[in-house]
């Protein structure tokens, strides 16, 4: 409590000092459509006319309508895939209306007919993409990582209904990096079972990053980063918001969002609470493997995977005369059954339908995680500088009967395993921009994590761990069309855990001695890393990208300490206190091409690691009960190779094309067999059909459908099963129609269409021979709480 109240007393010093900041001298409002007067989802950049560097980045929505707020020594910059740039200067009070040109092609991260094509912005030499919340939303999927495997790099590790995370080019757990406001996300992530406490209806724009990127986030950033960015605030004194309902026929998803965001002067607020239930896990399947056995499945349901969730966040800020500083507080919180047929040892009794398919029984998880985080930018002259606090407390909890492992007299209680970790974060980040070429970028961060556990049951203890470091990088422009950056990082960590002692019993009596599950473990570690790449703009057309990179990995506590049964993953793991920290050096190259009607782009990569830790059979049984194979967590060099393609071929009927392929290979030069869970080569091709209507309450109809084609794994690594390929079709329709007065938007979807039975590889589920979700059937609305306005022209 000490530190955090440090934290608020430095945020409270922050918002004193800005209270002599004046509000921005501008709003530019209004359109930015195409030559037939169609709404561009285009690209905004707000830049300093004296030094042009970029203040703000952000997407007009999907009608193409934009509201930001620009100073008097400002321009804006407005692109999009396949239209002709334009630079804005001069401004008035009244909307406008901005013209894209066909022909010339700025290559920045945009929108494409709901396809990411291309590799990001100009002068960086990642492949970087920003997309809307929208697109998310979309997506049509109830978890934030779900919302992503469309694109192309982009997997999920699925648990039941609710419960996913994200996997980038084959890697998932701790080598992904997740940032919220600036400040990274840190939960129980190390676990197959344990999902993302993101709400997706609160994402309102997010970037994401392949590849190593330790340079500017830090360790972890081994597979690439998921940036979620701040919502800006409304633009003008008013308010607004939205409510969401969302319906899914698998497991009688139901699910709703309200929004509400507005602004008086310089202060301006947001708000959000999302509240869903479902009911139990429905499959294509009667019957599933467990510990050997065939156990049935009844009426095609997963006993006891219900579930409910309720997110809420509220954010509070003032507008500075360089930047703004705002406070934002959350909490997720989740409460999900466990099915019960892979917990301890199942009986047909025990699977029986209860006749109630959306009550939670023992198992379950409950999961609470608490945010507070503190955002402020400024400008001072050349120098551009952003602070990011944060405070987390992330809660997990699973409960079951009371049970033991052999080990002692039944304990008392429900509690099995309690995870409690409160997390401290610091980020300073600032650009100076040297000349209109070149700018120096350099930052600080730090990190300090308390773990504590509870509960009969045994598989992480206690630890402390200190986190810091610091970079530099330089980037530079060369004649408009070359663009090349370098930088170094340094980051230490000190790791302070602590032993566990197990009561031995005899016929469950205490011996007086002492079973050493894990011993005391100190850490002091210092490693830097680097990274350097290019960007060039070959022509109006392409755009071409080379990165080399080193990704850093300190081992977690789970991967040096733990020792017990995982039910989440079905199997009693066990750390290993010589680990040493995890080292990759990547290439990545892009090559984009765009124009107005086709887009391509292409994303190879090959990496090198240098003690990859990874969990692998040790060869002998667990001692304790139920868990068969003990395995341990192991450390080998490995290599990956792999890439994305991508395309959209915009039609004159208008009938969008849209292609995307993803693959990853990889080799244990130990084993000299592949790394577990590696995802499959996927291929993903889409054709949507849009009509306009004019004059008429119902507008922009869209049709569209999927298929989805996943080749078979055979490449699996030692005790891992293959998995056999499978094909999706999956529809989906959109429109927007007006109702008292209000604009609606509406989905519907069908996912699984032909009710296909398949595995997918990177599921824990399917270590039971338990498949996907059969056809399931989707529907929202959205009702915003804004109406559109009229606008005059602008055109170049």
């Amino acid at each position: 409590m000490r530190r955090f109240s440090i934290f608020i007393i430095a945020f409270s010093i922050i918002l004193f000092l800005s209270k002599s900041g004046f509000s921005q001298d501008f709003i530019a409002k209004g359109q930015v459509v195409d030559n037939n007067g169609k709404g561009l989802e285009a690209l905004i950049e707000v830049k300093k006319s004296k030094t042009n560097s970029v203040r703000l980045k952000l997407l007009a929505n999907p009608k193409g309508e934009f509201e930001v707020a620009v100073n008097r020594d400002d321009h804006l910059v407005f692109s999009h895939l396949g239209y002709q740039t334009i630079v804005m200067s001069t401004f008035s009070d009244n909307p406008i209306q901005v013209v894209l040109v066909d022909s010339i092609t700025e290559l920045d991260a945009a929108i494409v007919s709901g396809t990411r094509v291309g590799v990001g912005s100009r002068e960086s030499s990642m492949s970087d993409l920003i997309i809307s919340g929208n697109e998310i939303r979309n997506a049509q999927n109830i978890t934030f990582a779900g919302s992503l495997e469309n694109i192309p790099g982009i997997s999920t590790m699925n648990l039941g209904v609710g419960v996913s995370k994200p996997v980038i080019r084959g890697l998932s757990f701790n080598r992904i990096l997740v940032n919220d406001k600036g400040i990274k996300q840190e939960g129980q992530q190390w676990g197959a079972d344990h999902g993302l406490e993101i709400d997706s209806h609160d994402v309102d724009r997010l970037e994401i990053i392949k590849g190593p990127n330790s340079l500017i986030h830090g360790p972890d950033a081994m597979a690439g980063v998921l940036n979620i960015l701040p919502e800006p605030p409304l633009q003008t004194d008013g308010l607004e918001g939205g409510i969401s309902l969302d319906y899914q026929s698998n497991s009688q998803y139901f699910g709703q969002s309200v929004h509400l965001k507005g602004r008086k002067d310089d202060f301006y607020f947001m708000g959000r609470l999302t509240i869903n239930s479902h009911g139990d896990y429905q499959i294509p399947a009667d019957s599933y493997v467990y510990a050997g056995y065939v156990l049935p499945i009844f009426n095609e349901r997963l006993k006891n995977t219900a579930g409910n969730a309720l997110h809420f966040s509220a954010t509070a800020g003032k507008i500075l005369n360089r930047g703004k500083s705002q406070l934002t507080i959350s909490r997720f919180g989740q409460e999900a059954g466990i099915f019960i047929g892979a917990v301890g040892i199942p009986t047909a009794y025990s699977l029986e339908d209860d006749g109630n398919s959306r009550d939670i029984g023992f198992p379950r998880q409950i999961n609470t995680h608490w945010k507070v985080i503190s955002n402020s930018n400024w400008t001072l002259g050349s120098r551009s500088i952003e602070l990011d606090l944060g405070y987390q407390r992330n809660i997990r909890q699973e409960e079951s009967l009371p049970h033991v492992h052999g080990v002692g007299p039944t304990p008392s209680g429900n509690l099995a395993l309690g995870l409690d970790l409160r997390t401290f974060t610091g980020n300073y980040r600032e650009v100076l921009t040297i000349n209109s070429e070149t700018r120096l970028s350099y930052g600080l961060m730090v990190q300090a994590m308390i773990n504590e556990y509870d509960g009969f049951e045994f598989l992480l203890p206690a630890y402390r761990s200190f986190l810091a470091g610091g970079y530099l990088i330089l980037n530079q422009t060369i004649q408009e069309r070359f663009h090349w950056n370098a930088g170094i990082r340094l980051d230490g960590n000190i790791l302070s855990i602590d032993e566990h002692l197990q009561p031995i019993y005899d016929r469950l009596q205490p011996t007086g001695e002492f079973d050493q599950r894990n011993p005391d473990i100190e850490r002091r570690v210092l490693r830097p890393s680097f990274s350097g790449g290019i960007s060039w703009e070959i022509d109006q057309y392409q755009i071409l990208k080379a990165n080399i990179g080193s990704g850093l990995r300190f081992p977690t506590p789970i991967e040096l300490a733990s020792n017990g049964i995982h039910h989440g993953n079905f199997r009693h793991e066990r750390g290993n206190a010589e680990l040493i920290p995890e080292r990759s050096y990547q290439l990545d190259l892009a090559y984009s091409l765009a124009r107005k009607k086709l887009s391509f782009g292409v994303t190879p990569f090959a990496s090198v690691y240098q003690g990859f830790i990874y969990l692998a059979p040790s060869g002998s049984f667990s001692p304790l009960p139920g868990s068969s194979t003990l395995w341990e967590y192991k450390q080998d060099d490995a290599i990956f190779f792999g890439g994305e393609i991508s395309a959209t071929y915009k039609s004159d009927f208008n009938l969008d094309f849209n292609l995307g392929m993803d693959y990853v290979w990889n080799y244990n030069f130990e084993s000299e067999l592949p790394l577990p869970l590696t995802p499959p080569f996927s291929l993903l091709t889409g054709l949507v059909y849009r009509y306009e209507l004019q004059n008429s309450w119902i507008r922009n109809l869209s049709f569209g459908i999927d298929f989805r084609k996943v080749a078979a794994q055979n490449r699996v690594a030692r005790n891992e099963r293959i998995t056999l390929g499978y094909q999706l079709f999956n529809l989906n329709f959109r429109t927007e129609f007006t109702m008292v007065r209000r604009n609606l938007a509406l989905n519907f979807g069908v996912k699984n269409l032909t009710n296909q039975f398949y595995f997918n590889h990177l599921s824990r589920y399917r270590l039971i021979n338990i498949p996907e979700p059969g056809r399931n059937i989707i529907m929202g609305l959205s009702i915003p709480l804004k109406q559109n306005k009229s606008f005059e022209s602008y055109e170049k």
